[in-house]
């Protein structure tokens, strides 16, 4: 079974770089120039499970080395696979250096807000102290109890009429 599992491996993997797979999603990208070719898409023109290549460790280094050639082959300014790795690590490295500029940035608005919060939570509780000390002494204690009996998020219903 297993060498059953393992030709048909090979056999999906050939047709894939031959740009002809029998599968349907697959020739849809096909068509579209967008098929790649990596473990899934092997699997998947297999017709296998997936994980079906997780047995066959010869298979996979084929299928990467594979991709790498065909990736070398589309690519026009690369002239060998460490070409091509090396400009995908040259985009890797400016997508990292892009998400810590965006991280930096987040993490100073969230601070700048946090500042913003603990200034109005502040002029907060001077404000209701200042409206507890304007009450009779005797009226306090109930205006407290109302408050926290009032609602779950603390906000009491106004009767002004």
């Amino acid at each position: 079974m297993t060498q059953a599992t393992k030709s048909k491996l090979i056999n999906a993997l050939e047709r894939l770089l031959e740009g002809k797979p029998e599968n349907r999603e697959l020739r849809k990208k096909a068509r579209a120039g967008k098929l790649k070719i990596n473990d899934h898409s092997v699997e998947k023109e297999s017709g296998l499970s997936v994980g079906s290549l997780r047995r066959h460790e010869d298979v996979k280094t084929m299928v990467k080395n594979k991709s790498l050639e065909s990736r070398v082959a589309q690519d026009d300014l690369s002239q060998s696979p460490i070409d091509v790795l090396q400009a995908e690590v040259k985009q890797l490295k400016g997508d990292k250096t892009q998400a810590n500029k965006k991280k930096k940035e987040y993490l100073d608005l969230a601070k700048s807000h946090e500042q913003a919060l603990t200034i109005q939570a502040a002029s907060h509780i001077k404000m209701v102290q200042e409206l507890m000390e304007m009450l009779h002494e005797s009226e306090r204690e109930k205006a407290m109890d109302k408050v926290i009996k009032a609602r779950p998020d603390n906000l009491i219903k106004g009767n002004f009429r």
